[in-house]
C-alpha cells in the first residue's frame, strides 16, 4: 500500500466498486481506468499474455469464493445430494420400459433404399441355393471315383470340377452383390437414424435433459451406437432370413428326391439340433440389454470426466473417477463370469450334436445301402445336402446377439423419435408479431422444476418492464430470478400464470421467433471450439453475418481492440468452451454474440458477478453501451451495477416484495436496504 503500486490500484478500484453512492465523477474515473487496462492489453500481450490470463483466472476463484458466498453454492450442493440419492433410488428401480416395436416398423427404415435390398435379398437367395447344389456335386463326384473306367471317370471329375468352378464363381458374384447393397443400405441407414436421433435430441424441451436418465453421457453413447447397430436388423437381417429359407427349402427337396427314408430320419433329428443350437444363442443374446446399459453408464462417467479433465485435475480426483470407471465395469464382467459356464455347456451340446446325428444317419445309410434300398451315392447326397445347410444355417444363426442389440437399439431410436416434447423447438405453430417492442409482464407465475416437483421456485411472481426499461432483480440465489429468465425463454413453461410479451402470452408466440428478439448474456458463457467470428455469428443463424456486422458488435461489446492484436484477428481458435481466453474476454465475446442479432430484450444473468474489478468495469461498460435503446432484464448481486435501474425488484421465496427504483427502495429501509448494508459492511 505504501509503494501505491498496482496492489494499492486494485484496493482502491475494489473500494470505490463496493461504495453504494450515486457516481457523478466515477464515468471519467471508469474512462481512464479502461483506457489504461486497454493500454496495458495492448503493451504487454506478445511477452505476458499467459501470466494476465493466469492472474485473472486467480482472482475470478479469488473473487467468485469471497463474494459469492450466496445460495448458488447450497443449491449447487443440495442439487449434488439429491442427484446422489436419486442415483442410489433409480438403481434399485427395473430398466425403463421401452415399447415394442414390429418388425415391419423396422424394416420401413430402410425403405428408400429399397432397391439396394431388393437385390441384396435375390444374392442372398442364390447364395442359399449354392450349398444344396455344392451337396448334389460333392454326392456326385464322391460316386465317379468309384467309377471302374478309367476314361469314363476322367470324364466325369473333369465335368464336376468344373462345376465346382462355376459354383466359386457365382457365390463370388452373389457375395460381393449381397455385400455391397447391405452394407450401401445400412451405412445410409445409419447416417439417416443419426441425423434423426440428433434433431430429435435438439428439439426436446431443457426439462428433459435435466433427468439424470438424460445425462451427457448416456445420450452421446446411444446416438453413436444405437444408430449404427440398428442396421443389423433391417437389410442384412432380411437377407440371412432369405438365404435360411432358400437353403433349407432347397437341401429339403433335393433330399427327398435322392431318398426319401434317410431324408425322415435326418429331419426327425433337426429338433434336438435347433433346440441345442436355440439354447447356445439364447445364452449370449438375452445380456443384450444388460450389456449396453452397463457401457451407457460406462460411457457417462468417462465423458464427463473427460470432458472437464480440468475441474478433475484441479481436485485431484483422477483416481477417484477412474475406480468408478472400473466399478461400473464390474457388472457386467461379473456377469460374463457367471454366464460362461453355461455358455460353454450349451455350446458344446450344440457342436456335439452334429456328430450324434451323424452316427445316427450313417449307420442307418449303411442299413439301407444293404437291403439295397438306396445306393451310396444317393446316401451322400442326401446327407451332404441337409447337413451342409444346417451348418451353413447355424453359422448364420451367429449373428443373434447382433439382431439382440439392433431390436433394443431400434426401441431406443423409436422412443426418443416417437417423443413429443413439452416445448418444441422446431415448432411452426404460433404468431410472429410484426412490431414488437418489447413489452415484459410477469403475471402471477407458480413454479416448479419437472425434476424437483416438491420445490415451490416461483410462487405469484408478478413484475413488469417497459419498452427501452430496465428491470433489475435481486434477491438471494435460489429465489428465483434465474427461473424467470428461463420462462421468458420458454426453456420451460408455468404451471400456473403467464408471461407476457406485448400483452401476448409467449406460449402463443412462435417459439424460434420468440428467441431470435431475446440475447442472452449468462454469468459462465459457453463458447464454441471455432473462431472468435463463427462464435459472433452464432449469434443470429437466420442469415449469414458480415464481417463488418461482426466487428461492430464486437466494438459495442468492447473486444475488437484485443482481437485485432491476436495473429490471426477474428480467425483466432478460442479452444473448447473457449478455455483459450480469460473471464472477462469470453464474456465480452458473448455479449457481442448477443448484440448481432439486434434483439429486441437483453438478458443480463449475473454477466459480471465472476470477473475481477478491471474486468468487470471493462464488460460493465460493454453492457452499459448494449442496453440503450432496448428492453433490459438483469440478474445481479453486486447492487452497485445496477443503480441506474428504472425498475429494481426484490425477489424472495418465488414473489416479488418490493419494487422502485434504488432511491425510493433505499427510503423504504426495507428488503434492499437490507441488502445493500450488508455489502457495504462486507
Amino acid at each position: 500500500m505504501l509503494q501505491k503500486g498496482v496492489y494499492y490500484s486494485l484496493v482502491m478500484q475494489q473500494g470505490c466498486s463496493d461504495n453504494v453512492q450515486d457516481d457523478g465523477a466515477s464515468e471519467e474515473d471508469e474512462k481512464t481506468e479502461d483506457e489504461d487496462y486497454e493500454e496495458n492489453d495492448r503493451s504487454g500481450f506478445v511477452g505476458e499474455q499467459t501470466l494476465q490470463d493466469r492472474s485473472e483466472e486467480l482472482m475470478v476463484s479469488g473473487r467468485s469464493s469471497i463474494r459469492r458466498r450466496s445460495s448458488r453454492y447450497k443449491s449447487k450442493k443440495c442439487s449434488s445430494k439429491k442427484k446422489s440419492s436419486e442415483k442410489k433410488k433409480k438403481k434399485e428401480v427395473e430398466e425403463e420400459n421401452l415399447p415394442a416395436v414390429p418388425y415391419s416398423r423396422i424394416l420401413a427404415l430402410n425403405k428408400p433404399e429399397w432397391l439396394y435390398v431388393l437385390l441384396g435379398v435375390i444374392a442372398a437367395a442364390i447364395s442359399g441355393g449354392v450349398h444344396p447344389a455344392f451337396a448334389v456335386i460333392f454326392g456326385k463326384i464322391i460316386g465317379a471315383f468309384q467309377e471302374t473306367n478309367a476314361e469314363k471317370r476322367s470324364k466325369n471329375t473333369l465335368v464336376l470340377s468344373l462345376m465346382f468352378l462355376l459354383l466359386g464363381v457365382i457365390t463370388l458374384a452373389a457375395y460381393i452383390i449381397q455385400g455391397f447393397m447391405f452394407g450401401k443400405s445400412g451405412e445410409i441407414l445409419t447416417m439417416r437414424l443419426r441425423s434423426l436421433s440428433f434433431r430429435a435430441l435438439l428439439q426436446q424441451e431443457i426439462g428433459w435433459y435435466d433427468d439424470q436418465k438424460n445425462a451427457v453421457g448416456v445420450l452421446l453413447t446411444r446416438l453413436a451406437t444405437d444408430a449404427s447397430q440398428v442396421k443389423g436388423a433391417t437389410g442384412s437381417r432380411l437377407g440371412l432370413m432369405t438365404m435360411t429359407v432358400f437353403t433349407l427349402l432347397t437341401a429339403i427337396i433335393i433330399a427327398f428326391v435322392y431318398g426319401w427314408q434317410l431324408t425322415l430320419l435326418i429331419l426327425a433329428c433337426i429338433p434336438f439340433v435347433i433346440a441345442t443350437n436355440a439354447a447356445s444363442v439364447s445364452s449370449v443374446s438375452g445380456h443384450a440389454a444388460k450389456d449396453q446399459k452397463a457401457l451407457e453408464e460406462a460411457g457417462r462417467i468417462s465423458t464427463e470426466s473427460v470432458e472437464n479433465i480440468r475441474t478433475v485435475a484441479s481436485l485431484t480426483r483422477e483416481e477417484a473417477f477412474y475406480e468408478k470407471y472400473v466399478t461400473s465395469l464390474n457388472g457386467p464382467y461379473r456377469d460374463s463370469l457367471t454366464k460362461a459356464p453355461f455358455y460353454g455347456f450349451t455350446y458344446g451340446i450344440a457342436q456335439s450334436a452334429n456328430y450324434f446325428v451323424n452316427a445316427a444317419i450313417f449307420r442307418f445309410g449303411a442299413w439301407l445301402i444293404a437291403h439295397c434300398l438306396s445306393n451310396f451315392e444317393n446316401v451322400f447326397i442326401v446327407f451332404s445336402s441337409v447337413i451342409f445347410a444346417a451348418m451353413n444355417v447355424g453359422q448364420s444363426a451367429s449373428l443373434a446377439p447382433d439382431y439382440g442389440k439392433a431390436r433394443i437399439s431400434a426401441q431406443r431410436i423409436f422412443h426418443l423419435l416417437d417423443r413429443k416434447p413439452q416445448i418444441d423447438s422446431y415448432s411452426e405453430e404460433g404468431e410472429k408479431l410484426n412490431n414488437f417492442e418489447g413489452n415484459i409482464e410477469f403475471r402471477n407465475i407458480n413454479f416448479v422444476y419437472p425434476t424437483r416437483p416438491e420445490v415451490q421456485v416461483l410462487q405469484g411472481l408478478t413484475v413488469k418492464v417497459n419498452k427501452g426499461q430496465t428491470l433489475a432483480l435481486v434477491g438471494s440465489s435460489g429465489c428465483g430470478k434465474s427461473t424467470s429468465i428461463q420462462l421468458l425463454e420458454r426453456f420451460y413453461d408455468p404451471a400456473e400464470g403467464q408471461v407476457l410479451a406485448d400483452g401476448f402470452d409467449t406460449k402463443s408466440l412462435h417459439l424460434q421467433w420468440l428467441r431470435s428478439k431475446l440475447g442472452l448474456v449468462s454469468q459462465e458463457p459457453i463458447l464454441f471450439d471455432c473462431s472468435i467470428a463463427e462464435n459472433i455469428q452464432y449469434g443470429d443463424n437466420s442469415r449469414v453475418v458480415s464481417q463488418e456486422e461482426i466487428e461492430a458488435a464486437a466494438k459495442a461489446a468492447n473486444i475488437h481492440a484485443f482481437i485485432e492484436k491476436l495473429p490471426e484477428k477474428y480467425n483466432t481458435r478460442v479452444g473448447e468452451k473457449g478455455t483459450q481466453l480469460s473471464g472477462g474476454q469470453k464474456q465480452r465475446i458473448a455479449i457481442a454474440r448477443a448484440l448481432v442479432r439486434n434483439p429486441a430484450i437483453l438478458l443480463l444473468d449475473e454477466a459480471t458477478s465472476a470477473l475481477d474489478t478491471e474486468s468487470e468495469k471493462i464488460v460493465q461498460k460493454a453492457l452499459d453501451n448494449a442496453r440503450q435503446g432496448r428492453t433490459c432484464i438483469i440478474i445481479a448481486h453486486r447492487l452497485t451495477t445496477i443503480q441506474n435501474a428504472d425498475i429494481i425488484a426484490v425477489i424472495q421465496n418465488g414473489r416479488v416484495v418490493e419494487q422502485g427504483t434504488h432511491s425510493q427502495l433505499l427510503a423504504k429501509e426495507g428488503h434492499y436496504y437490507t441488502l445493500v448494508n450488508a455489502q457495504v459492511s462486507n
